[in-house]
């Protein structure tokens, strides 16, 4: 009786395999009561890679001593026979951590700089000089760009600003001042007074602008001070005065307030 038992299920068995699961065979086998197959169950996950990518700032040039109108920004304005400097200093863009002492490349792209004026970066930052040798009124876009990576590789984006330059005769002139502050719990009671002049073969004198009274004058040409259009002074003071005119030996003047700073030094 085994043995016929035994046929009879490899019988099923069989003719299951040789009419295939979905046959008919099949479904009235599964209506007899036998037990069919569970097929194998496979989960598939599918897995995303999340990638982030920062897009560095597009690098610029610091505005804050030029006019700028409409996209262009007026540098100067300078004169023919006078000693000229306007720094160019770069803002934004990736960080550097290669070992030229300035993050930036720059290079003019288009127009041209007034004859006897070159871009170039003398001592650790981008500056416009020389001596004018022609008036006019002069229209140019510097291209800044970040410096490579170690490989050589240009790590953009770039940047890109207009300029213009007037070249005078010999009285054309934009003095700003920068800053005045005296920290009066300093040991020398120090008033620092800062200001920008792409005229830096000018002297400029330092008056108390409630009486008029001369501070002293700013002659000194240092790569940090008129080498790239910059001037600072530091004088001794005991009191608050308030406001500070600035003149120098082109005509232009300008005024500024003085913040006291309560830092001890």
């Amino acid at each position: 009786m085994h043995s016929n038992i035994k046929i009879a299920g490899l019988a099923v068995a069989g003719a299951l395999l040789a009419a295939g699961f979905g046959s008919p065979a099949f479904s009235a086998t599964r209506g007899a009561g036998a037990a069919p197959a569970r097929a194998a169950s496979t989960t598939i996950t599918t897995v995303r890679a999340s990638t982030t990518t920062t897009t560095a700032s597009v690098p610029s040039i610091v505005m804050s001593n030029f006019s700028c109108t409409n996209g262009t920004c007026a540098v100067g304005p300078g004169n023919v026979g006078m000693s000229f400097a306007a720094g160019l200093i770069g803002t934004g863009g990736p960080q550097y951590f290669g070992p030229e002492c300035n993050a930036y490349l720059m290079k003019v792209v288009s127009g041209s700089l007034p004859p006897g004026l070159q871009l170039g970066e003398p001592v650790c930052e981008w500056v416009i000089s020389g001596t004018p040798t022609q008036t006019g009124t002069y229209t140019f876009t510097v291209q800044i760009a970040p410096q490579p990576n170690n490989l050589g590789q240009s790590v953009g984006p770039d940047g890109i600003q207009q300029f213009s330059i007037m070249i005078g005769t010999g009285t054309s002139d934009h003095l700003v001042l920068t800053g005045a502050v005296w920290a009066r719990f300093s040991v020398n009671k120090t008033l620092q007074v800062r200001g920008f002049d792409v005229n830096n073969g000018a002297t400029y004198t330092v008056y108390v602008t409630a009486t008029g009274v001369e501070l002293g004058t700013i002659t000194e040409r240092t790569p940090n001070n008129g080498g790239d259009g910059s001037f600072i002074r530091n004088f001794s003071e005991n009191v608050d005065l308030n406001n500070l005119t600035v003149k120098d030996s082109l005509g232009g003047s300008a005024t500024i307030p003085v913040t006291v700073s309560n830092r001890y030094s």
